[in-house]
This record gives C-alpha cells, structure tokens and sequence, in this order.
C-alpha cells in the first residue's frame, strides 16, 4: 500500500511539474518604453501588479526616469505581474497586451497603465466587488476607446482571445520565476533592488543610476 501511494506521489509530481512548465516566447517578456530594445548600460525591469496601489505611487517616477535619459543609456521594462488576490490585475494586464497589438509602437501599453492607475478607486477589488466580471469588461471597454477608439465589440473579442491570454498568463509566470513575490519590485541589469527601491523618488534613482553609468 505505501509502495503504490509512493508511486501515486512520484506520478502526480511528475504531472504538476511538466504542466507547470512555461512555453519559451518568441520574444523577450513585458514591455519595454518606447520599444527600443538597444543593448542600454541601465537595464531596469519594474514588476508591477495593475492594482496594487504601491505599483500606481511609484509609476509616474518610472516614467519620469525613462524619458530623462537616452535609450542606450536606460531601458525601462515593465513586467506586470497580476498578483491572484487581486481580482481584476489579470483582465487589465491581458488589456494591456491588447492595445499594444491594436495600436502597436505607441507606449500604448504604458499610457494604458497610466490610465489604470489614475483611476484605481475605481478598479480595484473592493470597488468591483458588487460587479459582474462582464461588467469589469465593459469599464475597461471605456477606457480603452477614450485611450485608442477601439470599439467594445472589437475589444471583447480581442480579450477572449488566447493570443492574448497566454502572454498575460506568462508575464505573471515569469515574475514567479524570478522570485517576485510582492509589488513593486525592481531589477537593475538582472539584479534585485532591496525592497527601500519602492520608495524610490526622481532624485533617488537618478542619483542610483548616474552611478552605475
């Protein structure tokens, strides 16, 4: 009897870990700011949950930095990684992959955030909680004509689709991957800033980066 359940256990190990297994993308993961993907001296990889209100505090900083220096100088990455106790951080990062392709080599991805993030009161867990997730659908509908003119049928359609589900599956896969366990978190040419990097304003990280370079 012990001998099978050992067997069982060897058995469902074996399954869990090849279903867990991440197909490799024929890109590299998330989004990058002006999708200028130069060999850069910085390389800064932000992982942000869409719903996390630390994430929408120190986004306006991160962008700040961006545009401040050249692109051979700082690439900003931004892996948004959808935390499971946040209700709605999935639909509106898949969101995110679906104006990038529908207005593609605009920062699309990044005004998307911008917009999210302004208005959080709104999209949070507790502020949908009375909602349908069709209802969730139709408010990011909104704003995702105001930002690019999609139109809601097109918009629902593109996010039922897997094309678009799959990347928003992997960029929270890949965070796990890299041990992030929590929002924000920063990397610095592959290397884990410590958790005061959150706190990080404008002067804070051009004095860290005008270090480095």
């Amino acid at each position: 009897m012990i001998q099978h359940l050992l067997v069982a256990a060897i058995l469902m190990l074996t399954w869990e870990t090849t279903d867990g297994q991440i197909y490799v993308p024929s890109r590299r993961v998330g989004f990058v700011f002006d999708q200028i993907e130069n060999k850069a001296d910085i390389e800064i990889a932000a992982y942000l949950d869409p719903t996390c209100p630390d994430s929408a505090a120190v986004y306006p900083t991160l962008l700040e930095i961006a545009q401040h220096y050249s692109s051979d100088q700082l690439e900003l990455r931004m892996h948004l990684h959808n935390l499971p106790y946040h209700r709605n951080s999935h639909v509106i990062a898949k969101a995110a992959h679906v104006l990038e392709n529908f207005v593609p080599y605009n920062n699309t991805a990044f005004q998307w955030m911008s917009v999210v993030f302004n208005n959080l009161r709104s999209l949070h867990s507790g502020a949908t909680a009375g909602k349908t997730d069709s209802q969730v659908i139709d408010r990011l509908a909104d704003f995702a004509n105001d930002l690019t003119g999609i139109d809601n049928i097109s918009f629902r359609h593109m996010m039922s689709h897997y094309f678009f589900e799959g990347p928003a599956r992997l960029d929270f896969k890949y965070g796990c991957t890299r041990g992030v366990h929590s929002t924000p978190m920063f990397t610095v040419n592959d290397v884990f800033l410590g958790p005061e990097a959150g706190a990080w304003g404008v002067r804070d990280w051009k004095v860290y980066i005008n270090s480095k370079l």
